[in-house]
């Protein structure tokens, strides 16, 4: 590509599926980009949930999708994440599209330590 090219996002959808492919995949696991990825694996090793898991989800998530933001695909990536059960955490992610209107449907998922 050319220097100022940059890649189109056909359908808003497809920012979607980038966004749970980045929170999916294990950082460092994927080869073409070594910071691609979440760390959400280190919680699963820690194998606990307890009163400050959700705000670590919370972070490992957002700093999964700054690069949405850094690359210009969006103009923000947002987590929000409580605990709600002994073992799980419910997160939604909501991402603001470049002209700053909010993504519908929010990402909702459960993340679960076993």
């Amino acid at each position: 590509m050319a220097a100022g090219d940059c890649i189109r996002i056909e359908r808003w959808a497809d920012i979607r599926e980038l966004a749970l492919m980045s929170i999916g995949t294990d950082k460092g696991a994927w080869w073409a980009d070594p910071g691609f990825g979440s760390e959400l694996w280190l919680l699963k090793k820690e194998g606990r949930v307890d009163g400050r898991t959700a705000g670590i989800l919370e972070r490992m998530v957002r700093d999964s999708l700054r690069w949405l933001v850094d690359d210009g695909l969006a103009a923000a990536a947002d987590c929000t994440a409580e605990r709600s059960g002994k073992n799980r955490i419910d997160y939604q992610v909501d991402i603001r599209r470049p002209d700053g209107s909010l993504a519908e449907p929010g990402i909702k998922e459960v993340w679960d330590v076993i």
